[in-house]
């Protein structure tokens, strides 16, 4: 089931990014957020931007929000995308959907364009991006460090 954030979800949704901050290079967090620091990540985005999340058996399995591309007023039409999915919701579709209805609620909030940042390679990532419309517009090159390893980013972009 793909349902709307609840303050509930907070904890098992910072589990599932935990996972990602100390084990991959998949988010530029090198170490776990404590409840605090999630919810402060979080919060500020939750009462501008969706937030959806995709619940089985009642365990959170996979979340995909926006945030704000920049801070800047002619940037209000565009916002940045991230998806998280705990291991055990990988390759089942669960992140397609769950972009689908984060997509389907930017366009109801008449958000323009959705940019997302890719830590390359992760050609699954990739895949599913283009799946879903988005086009591959930069590459930055080593940009991040993280476990004594230099990172590129890939940039893509949908226009709603």
């Amino acid at each position: 089931m793909i349902r709307q954030f609840t303050p509930s979800d907070l904890n098992p949704m910072r589990e599932i990014y935990n996972h990602y901050a100390e084990n991959t290079l998949l988010t530029f967090d090198e170490a776990a957020l404590t409840a605090t620091e999630f919810s402060d990540k979080l919060n500020p985005v939750l009462s501008k931007f969706p937030c959806v999340v995709y619940e089985k058996e009642g365990k959170v399995l996979g979340f995909a929000y926006a945030t704000e591309w920049k801070e800047n007023p002619a940037y209000r039409f565009t916002v940045s995308s991230s998806i998280y999915l705990h291991p055990e919701a990988l390759d089942k579709g669960t992140g397609t959907a769950l972009y689908r209805k984060l997509i389907e609620e930017l366009r109801e909030m008449k958000i323009h364009s959705i940019v997302a940042g890719i830590l390359m390679p992760n050609e699954k990532s990739t895949r599913m991006h283009e799946r879903l419309g988005f086009s591959k517009v930069a590459h930055l090159s080593q940009i991040g460090y993280k476990f004594n390893k230099w990172i590129d980013v890939s940039y893509w972009q949908m226009t709603l």
